[in-house]
């Protein structure tokens, strides 16, 4: 680090957002690098990241996974955001107590003739208290008026959708379902109440959180995407309603997988990524049932639409990787049909993995790589594969990349 005025102290243990802080310059300075170097690498200015540095600062989300991001954080600044929104609620909700308490000797006479409240819901309070109810204990209350809702909250759930499914991502899915099942109570509770657009915006984010339950929790994932496809139709949201009859697709027989996930290929006015996305999940379908016709279609399909201009897949997490995850169901495609061929795309995937997509997700393809390796009669390297994937799920605690080992493990036994 360059030499210059010594740093001021910061006491982690003082809060949540110094804590923070901490974490923030102690990577940094790891990294050797000045507050405007990393300024100008993130797009915020020196003395914004000084603020978050010494918790004198409001950090916002995409401060944070742009920080993580540059600092090569896998994910540990994220994480700690959830307890700093959460503690600042907590703060705003005791001074919003303590007001309450002066209230009677301080609300003026024609108030009470008028029966206004005395302190009318604080708009931003709101978000933040979404956000407080997806990162702990309790859920926020039911507006009782559409006009209490903040228009705003729509985008912060999906901002905070991105930040969850990075820690997802980073570390499995133990710690953010009971986040992802609270931020769900507090759309619907908000939902019930807005009207209009705001009301339409609302169905579309519930939609996407729902999948991602769904996601999360893949075996008993069949009712919420009942409920989300519902939501997106409510919404007229074409990629919302492609997107759960792929993720339909991928919990059912081939037959029925077949016909969901190419009636989600046909929806209309649904953008070439999420068609794309469709496309391979009919293709892994037709793989399983031994048509490598059909299945070499499809993923040509697949390509060709993830090539085009438009709008991201509704993700977790806005990433322009839709074209790398075709060629993910492709290897997997293949090594169901082809070991060998198979095996040679896998290789070729985790040489090009993208840190982008995340810990789980990696380690997930290389314990598919270590399949498709005792598949192909490669005992010893599915072997070292497997110990490989074998560190992510002592990590992360992904039950998907679990199975995919009890898989490996059942292929070496025989």
């Amino acid at each position: 680090m360059m030499p210059g005025r010594p740093l001021k102290a910061v006491d982690p243990d003082a809060s949540a957002a110094a804590k923070l802080g901490a974490d923030l310059r102690a990577r940094r300075v790891q990294c050797d690098l000045t507050l405007s170097q990393l300024g100008n690498k993130i797009g915020f200015s020196a003395q914004y990241i000084s603020g978050a540095e010494l918790a004198r600062t409001t950090v916002s989300a995409r401060f944070v996974a742009a920080c993580d991001r540059v600092l090569g954080a896998d994910g540990a600044l994220v994480a700690l955001l959830p307890d700093v929104v959460w503690e600042k609620e907590m703060r705003r909700q005791e001074r919003s107590s303590a007001r309450d308490r002066l209230a009677p000797a301080l609300r003026p006479a024609s108030a009470h003739r008028r029966g206004d409240p005395v302190d009318p819901t604080n708009r931003c309070g709101l978000v933040e208290a979404g956000t407080a109810a997806a990162s702990g204990p309790g859920t926020a209350g039911t507006p009782t008026l559409g006009g209490d809702i903040d228009p705003a909250l729509p985008g912060h759930s999906t901002s905070l959708l991105a930040i969850i499914g990075a820690h997802d991502a980073a570390h499995g899915p133990r710690e953010v379902l009971g986040s992802v099942r609270r931020e769900l109570q507090v759309i619907a509770q908000h939902r019930q109440s807005a009207r209009g657009d705001l009301r339409i915006d609302l169905i579309r984010v519930e939609a996407r959180w729902t999948i991602y339950a769904a996601w999360l929790c893949e075996d008993t994932g069949d009712a919420p995407l009942d409920r989300a496809l519902q939501l997106a139709r409510e919404a007229d949201h074409p990629d919302l309603i492609a997107w759960a009859r792929a993720r339909q697709a991928q919990w059912t027989d081939p037959p029925r997988a077949i016909r969901l996930a190419e009636a989600g290929l046909r929806t209309p006015r649904a953008g070439g990524y999420t068609r794309a996305l469709c496309a391979v999940r009919a293709a892994h379908a037709h793989a399983y049932i031994g048509d490598p016709d059909m299945t070499a279609r499809l993923l040509a399909e697949a390509h060709e639409l993830a090539a085009q201009e438009s709008p991201s897949p509704p993700l977790p997490a806005d990433t322009p990787l839709s074209g790398f995850l075709v060629r993910c169901w492709e290897a997997r495609c293949w090594a169901k049909l082809e070991p060998a061929k198979g095996l040679a795309l896998y290789d070729d995937l985790l040489r090009d993995w993208p840190r982008a997509v995340g810990r789980r997700d990696g380690g997930l393809y290389q314990a598919r790589l270590a399949v498709a390796c005792a598949a192909s009669g490669q005992l010893d390297r599915a072997r070292a594969e497997g110990r490989k994937a074998l560190t992510t799920v002592r990590a992360t605690q992904s039950a998907t990349v679990a199975r995919e080992l009890r898989q490996l493990h059942d292929l070496l036994r025989s």
